[in-house]
């Protein structure tokens, strides 16, 4: 059900005397998420039109793939485009050039998108921008009129304008590419150039007059986003944003300023809102916790309006297997992480997976955002199948950071939110940096990974692992700091260890093969066994005689 979740609210409640206590559910709210899940396309896809985007500079790239959200939301013959430009997006690591793009449109096409009739449009060749022509002659009837963005405001203007798109279905254009089409008469819808004396002006504006029209489900915004080909992080997402009619803003959150005025947008979602897109990391997730709301990264990751088209599907959890355990048994699990960034989850993962040479050398978690199930309900499926016969796990992490706990009404409905996604997928391992204990007791995972990998102040430390109820927390270790936690633990007690050894943006499954040979080859008298993470927490369960 997508509509209704019981959340769970834990309450500490002494059991006997001196210090033993246990956890009982014994609040129970009823949260409602109806209007309040990832937005889906609705019309399903029938056939798939490609555009290739790496002839086009960063003005065409916004103007095809704010087009596409348009041309996606009314049709079943989905507009599909590769090669669109993110600087964020280093995760080529096969070229050997460590800036080199993860290029997935062609992968999702042949691993997923198979059965579904394909056709290449086509480019004429010697001209600028040819994409960008072809698109407009190709969906000329679906376009409203034109958005005009100016050059000295950018990142704000760019912003409306795709807002503005996504309820008027205008074509978003730069004063060049207005040039370009001014043939075909299309009517001006706004013109932004010169409107807005700075970004307060500009979204201040944007609300009075492009709010109430907006899809609320998810909030949305977005930095970066420069006309420069080598430092623009692109416009990828930009076909979900209008395709679902969300409301999209740039404020620069480094300013303090601006970055207070976040309030001023943010606080109109109701609380706990997934906030998606992107702008600086830890400024913004502690602003958004603070307000009681979370942030999900969504970089790079084309194609959302067609990935979301297909029905929402659901994943069967995974067997734990529980180990036995002797005097002295180091137990770990290694661990894949920042998958709540969808980046991850749909570039740098599938990349490295269907091009490392170990992929299933070794047991490893993988920590993938759950919501694909239904923003991109095919790549979980290949998730769920490539997993299972290689000896993975996919883990799940929800966003960066979360709703502090004292901001209920936002922290209940996370907790609701992250466990119908968590359930809906059947994954029993959950990554949360921050707050783990409250959010556990609420959410009850099998196992919750605690801590941002034992390097900083974020979470529990590496040797902390216990059970609450159904949950088994359990510390994690950067695998830099791994052998140092072995030889800090006296020689005849067992170890339950959370090692987290990278993310995918390099040959991360070749180096787990390394530090596992390395690990396992000690000549320390102790025996090492290597495990998924759910694994990790029934093999503590069966040892503390609580399987």
């Amino acid at each position: 059900m997508r509509n209704k979740l019981l959340l769970i609210s834990c309450l500490l409640v002494l059991v006997g005397c001196g210090n033993k206590a246990k956890y009982y559910g014994s609040v129970i709210s009823d949260i409602d998420l109806d209007g309040r899940l990832y937005p889906k396309v609705e019309k399903q896809v029938s056939s798939l039109s490609v555009l290739d985007l790496s002839k086009e500079n960063v003005e065409s790239q916004v103007a095809c793939i704010g087009l596409q959200g348009i041309v996606n939301r009314k049709y079943s013959e989905k507009l599909y485009v590769k090669n669109s430009r993110c600087k964020d997006n280093h995760g080529g690591w096969t070229t050997g050039d460590r800036k080199a793009q993860a290029q997935m449109g062609d992968f999702w096409l042949k691993a997923v998108l198979d059965d579904i009739p394909q056709s290449d449009i086509p480019l004429e060749e010697g001209i600028t921008n040819p994409a960008f022509k072809a698109a407009v002659e190709a969906y000329k009837e679906d376009i409203k009129g034109v958005i005009i963005y100016d050059y000295d405001l950018v990142e704000a203007t760019i912003e409306a304008a795709t807002t503005i798109a996504g309820q008027t279905d205008g074509l978003i254009v730069s004063p060049a590419l207005y040039e370009e089409v001014k043939g075909y008469g299309f009517p001006v819808i706004e013109d932004l150039r010169g409107k807005f004396k700075d970004n307060f002006e500009c979204v201040d504006w944007l609300l009075e007059n492009w709010w109430d029209g907006a899809c609320k489900d998810v909030a949305f915004t977005w930095s970066h986003m420069t006309l420069d080909w080598a430092e623009s992080w692109g416009a990828a997402n930009k076909d979900y944003v209008v395709a679902n009619r969300l409301f999209t803003y740039f404020l620069d959150i480094r300013e303090h300023d601006q970055c207070a005025y976040y309030e001023t947008v943010v606080k109109r979602y109701p609380a706990g809102t997934p906030i998606m897109g992107w702008t600086d990391e830890l400024k913004a997730d502690k602003l958004f916790a603070d307000y009681g709301y979370v942030m999900v990264p969504f970089i790079s990751v084309e194609n959302l309006s067609v990935m979301s088209s297909f029905p929402s599907v659901n994943g069967e959890p995974i067997k734990p297997k529980a180990y036995d355990v002797e005097p002295g048994q180091v137990n770990i699990a290694f661990l894949i992480s920042d998958g709540d960034n969808l980046l991850h989850t749909m570039i740098y993962m599938p990349y490295t997976i269907g091009n490392s040479p170990a992929f299933g050398a070794v047991p490893i978690t993988w920590i993938i955002n759950p919501g694909i199930v239904d923003l991109a309900p095919r790549a979980f499926q290949w998730y769920k199948k490539t997993m299972d016969a290689a000896g993975q796990e996919m883990g799940a992490m929800m966003g960066d950071g979360s709703p502090e706990p004292d901001r209920y009404s936002g922290f209940s409905f996370y907790c609701a939110w992250a466990k119908h996604y968590i359930d809906q997928a059947g994954i029993l391992t959950m990554k949360q940096m921050i707050g783990g204990e409250p959010v556990a007791w609420n959410v009850q995972p099998y196992c919750l990974e605690g801590g941002y990998a034992g390097t900083d102040w974020r979470g529990i430390g590496p040797h902390e692992i216990h059970v609450d109820n159904r949950t088994v927390h359990v510390g994690t270790t950067n695998w830099s700091h791994l052998e140092e936690v072995i030889d800090s633990t006296p020689a005849d007690e067992p170890l339950f260890l959370s090692v987290m050894i990278g993310c995918a943006h390099m040959d991360v499954t070749s180096f787990a093969k390394e530090l596992y040979e390395k690990i396992s080859s000690r000549k320390d008298g102790r025996e090492y066994v290597f495990m998924r993470t759910a694994d990790l927490a029934a093999t503590y369960r069966k040892y503390i005689g609580k399987d």
